[in-house]
């Protein structure tokens, strides 16, 4: 069954990719594909541009679209071949994320953002999903 981590930021959607950053670089090292579902072309394309200046010393290979990438960065309404990790910048939960191992949501301070992850986590609760909650919002610099 799929697991689910809330991380809860301060912070606005800026601080959240970079995040997702690390979380992507972590999910890498344990050879895991990692689809980052972002709201729109505008947020995929900072993420795109994060993680090319992530780290110095790293390369973290991805692309746009839903690819064979290891991480794939998309807008789309499906999630092509991947089925390990979901980082969902969206504020909705897709109508497949059950098929993956892990789905990460990642808060940030906006209020309907915010209230639509209280929504998520309750809908993931409701149904007996295995969940965690991360509070970053006091430790999480970018």
């Amino acid at each position: 069954m799929t697991s689910v981590s809330f991380y809860k930021l301060a912070g606005d959607q800026q601080v959240a990719l970079s995040l997702a950053c690390q979380l992507i670089q972590k999910s890498l090292k344990q050879n895991k594909q990692v689809l980052c579902l972002v709201s729109d072309n505008a947020v995929a394309q900072q993420l795109d541009e994060k993680l090319w200046g992530f780290q110095a010393t790293a390369f973290v290979p991805h692309a746009l679209g839903v690819d064979n990438a290891p991480v794939a960065i998309s807008v789309d309404k499906e999630p092509g071949e991947h089925h390990q990790v979901l980082i969902n910048l969206q504020a909705q939960i897709p109508t497949w994320f059950s098929r993956f191992d892990r789905v990460v949501e990642i808060i940030y301070s906006q209020p309907e953002y915010e209230q639509s992850k209280r929504d998520n986590f309750k809908f993931y609760q409701e149904r007996g999903y295995a969940l965690s909650f991360h509070d970053l919002s006091t430790t999480f610099v970018s």
